[in-house]
């Protein structure tokens, strides 16, 4: 897939070819861009390519997992720029900093690239996978739960905040930050159905 740098150079150019492919990828389908049209394009040989990534999609996985990983220190900063501590998050306000993170012109851009190549699904999967990495502490969320169910339910929910995240974007971000995040506040604070019995189930 892709390599994990161990320096801060070289994490550098991994990051600058991973930007040159997404710029490729406004321009041009996903499918019809080689790895050689990224070697032209950045002037480098094709065994410095397979320094970072064994192959493009290795390329487009780091893109989209190291864009995921940026949404922490934006989150920090954004609190930090308004004179707020991060040590009592709200999730109202943690959701509003997630959507205002995706109008980012940098993270649309990777939405229009996605989105051209019919590969939106891939974003899903890969934050799905991300909750599930060391870099997520399910059972910060959910303590009094099994590990399984705590699997379960935050790939439950991770996989609806995204897919209600990219009905947004296909809306042209029509609704506020605001209003999107009392939404998907709605959807992790409390059940989907909290009176199942007017429903007739029990």
């Amino acid at each position: 897939m892709y390599k994990l740098c161990k320096t801060e150079e070289s994490s550098r150019r991994q990051r600058e070819i991973e930007g040159y492919l997404l710029s490729l990828m406004t321009v041009k389908n996903y499918e019809d861009i080689s790895v050689m049209d990224i070697c032209l394009g950045m002037n480098m040989p094709r065994k410095a390519f397979y320094r970072y990534f064994d192959n493009k999609d290795g390329a487009l996985h780091a893109l989209i997992d190291h864009t995921l990983m940026d949404f922490e220190p934006f989150n920090e900063e954004y609190e930090r720029r308004r004179g707020k501590s991060t040590a009592k998050r709200q999730l109202k306000g943690e959701l509003e900093r997630f959507f205002v993170f995706w109008t980012l012109p940098e993270k649309k851009a990777l939405l229009d690239g996605l989105e051209k190549s019919n590969l939106t699904g891939l974003l899903i999967q890969s934050s799905v996978d991300f909750s599930n990495s060391s870099f997520v502490n399910p059972a910060k969320f959910l303590p009094d739960e099994s590990e399984w169910m705590r699997t379960e339910l935050l790939q439950f929910a991770i996989c609806g905040l995204m897919s209600v995240t990219l009905s947004w974007y296909r809306g042209g971000f029509a609704e506020s930050t605001s209003d999107m995040a009392a939404a998907a506040a709605r959807m992790f604070s409390r059940p989907l159905f909290p009176d199942l019995g007017k429903l007739g189930i029990e």
